[in-house]
């Protein structure tokens, strides 16, 4: 088998692709101006990667100048050009270098920036730091495996069950079957009612689409999904956090059309808009959420909530697109 390495298995349970002969590692840029979190996030990916840094955004462009990346993740409140800024630019030189965006700030504040910038993956600099999800994210962003509930559980953790919702009724049944367990085993299910409610009626009544683009059924009247337009829903549990995915094999979205709808929803402009409630809500009322998309074939919808009110306060968010 012409395999240097076929499989590493990282502390945290994730397994990572191996690297055919003569393949060459995937490489990232780290940029901070913060000496120690650089150091830190090229440590560790280092372990993985070939990872490089850079004190600031005009070093990182001169070192982009030199080398081709796989990845880019930038600070976003710099001295001088901001990472905002910094990553389109990257971008427009290496339009292979898939970005994300790190902050000790509230990520709410950067939405509406996000959307100008086309940026959907945005990473707390949460203390501890989550060294996890910058895993399961930058393997991800690398090699576009970003689906399934599972990848985002830490080792240990369970996925219960995978649930098939085949209409309008199947989706008040899910919904409160999901919430009995968690309640029974947790002795209460937080705002997995309301988060559940918004995620599958979405996926049931706004995914599936007419030839020429337009929603195929009526909100809150009675639907029965074809086959193809089921949804299906995973819910599980780690150490740290209970979750649920609600899938549609659909992919009529975006990430950008995702990114548009949070920003107006965040500022305020678009509270009256018909699309993207759902997206709001979970954003509220979820501690941590995920939007995969593969256009034309699949949006998954992660939300997670964590038992520790320290893990709640930073409230990450990523918007994933692969081709």
């Amino acid at each position: 088998m012409d395999v240097a390495l076929l499989v590493l298995f990282a502390p945290e349970g994730l397994f990572f692709v191996g690297l055919k002969k003569h393949e060459r590692m995937k490489s990232i840029l780290i940029v901070d101006d913060n000496p120690n979190v650089r150091s830190m996030l090229q440590a560790h990916l280092a372990k993985r990667y070939t990872a490089d840094s850079a004190e600031d955004a005009c070093a990182a462009l001169e070192m982009v100048a030199k080398k081709n990346y796989d990845m880019i993740i930038s600070d976003i409140e710099m001295g001088g050009m901001s990472g905002l800024d910094l990553l389109p630019k990257v971008i427009a030189l290496q339009p292979q270098c898939a970005p994300m965006l790190i902050t000790g700030y509230d990520i709410d504040r950067y939405i509406p920036l996000a959307v100008r910038n086309q940026i959907g993956s945005i990473m707390p600099k949460s203390v501890p730091f989550d060294f996890f999800m910058l895993d399961v994210m930058v393997d991800g962003l690398l090699w576009g495996n970003i689906f399934g509930l599972k990848r985002y559980l830490r080792v240990g953790g369970e996925v219960f069950e995978r649930l098939c919702v085949k209409g309008s009724s199947d989706a008040r049944s899910v919904r409160d079957w999901i919430v009995s367990r968690f309640t029974s085993r947790f002795g209460d299910a937080g705002d997995m009612n309301l988060l559940l409610d918004e995620a599958i009626t979405n996926a049931v009544y706004h995914a599936p689409r007419n030839v020429d683009g337009s929603e195929k059924y009526v909100e809150y009247a009675d639907v029965s999904l074809l086959p193809h337009e089921y949804v299906f829903v995973e819910y599980g549990v780690d150490s740290e956090k209970y979750a649920i995915s609600v899938t549609d094999n659909q992919g009529t979205l975006n990430g950008s059309v995702v990114l548009d709808r949070l920003s107006r929803q965040v500022s305020g402009v678009g509270l009256r808009d018909e699309g993207g409630r759902g997206f709001h809500i979970g954003r509220i009322f979820s501690d941590a959420m995920v939007v995969n998309i593969k256009r034309l074939a699949c949006t998954e919808v992660i939300l997670m909530n964590y038992f520790s009110p320290q893990r709640k306060a930073s409230r990450p968010l990523y918007i994933n697109e692969v081709l």
